[in-house]
């Protein structure tokens, strides 16, 4: 018989790789003349990359961000010929910030901005952006003003990294609800 694992992570204890490999080993246990095909899967959020790094012939590059709060932490950017994707998690995620330090209000996007440029720069013309398991609130404050945007601000203040000036916001809007990024240099935020 030939058995298909398609597992997500099973948050907080193993990663998506690790719970294929778990399930095969428990089957083949069982079943030692089965074929196993293993395809792990994401969500968006934590294991995004290293599950398209299996799955895609790619270039895994490091790259050095920040988490929601400021303090360095390791990331990368999965290159795929002109295409590149991120995991917002590896740099915004809920497990890098303890339950003590939880606070959107100080939570920053910011290193999510990090890594996407870091995408642009190794030339990547499209930028796919894993979403998931977030410690942040900011509405991408934070990744914009990474992302070189000194333009977008509230009344009365320079939103830069976090939550807390957000909550002075009366709102936000978008013409006809379609946010474009354009990437010449340095990157600029425009709306259609």
């Amino acid at each position: 018989m030939r058995v298909l694992i398609c597992p997500d992570k099973f948050a907080g204890t193993l990663s998506a790789p690790e719970v294929a490999a778990a399930v095969a080993e428990g089957w083949l246990s069982a079943a030692p003349t089965d074929e196993i095909v293993s395809r792990p899967l994401s969500d968006g959020g934590p294991g995004f990359v290293d599950v398209l790094a299996e799955a895609l012939p790619g270039r895994l590059v490091p790259v050095e961000t920040v988490d929601p709060l400021g303090r360095a932490t390791a990331g990368a950017v999965l290159v795929v010929g002109d295409t590149a994707y991120v995991e917002s998690a590896q740099a915004c995620g809920l497990h890098l910030v303890e339950p003590a330090e939880r606070d959107v209000r100080r939570a920053t996007s910011y290193g999510l901005g990090v890594l996407v440029t870091h995408a642009v720069e190794s030339g990547a013309r499209t930028v796919v952006v894993g979403l998931g398991g977030s410690a942040t609130n900011d509405g991408g404050a934070g990744m914009l003003a990474a992302l070189g945007h000194r333009r977008w601000t509230i009344p009365g203040t320079r939103c830069r990294t976090a939550g807390r000036p957000l909550s002075r916001s009366r709102g936000w809007a978008a013409r006809r609800g379609c946010a474009v990024w354009s990437w010449s240099p340095p990157p600029t935020w425009t709306t259609r």
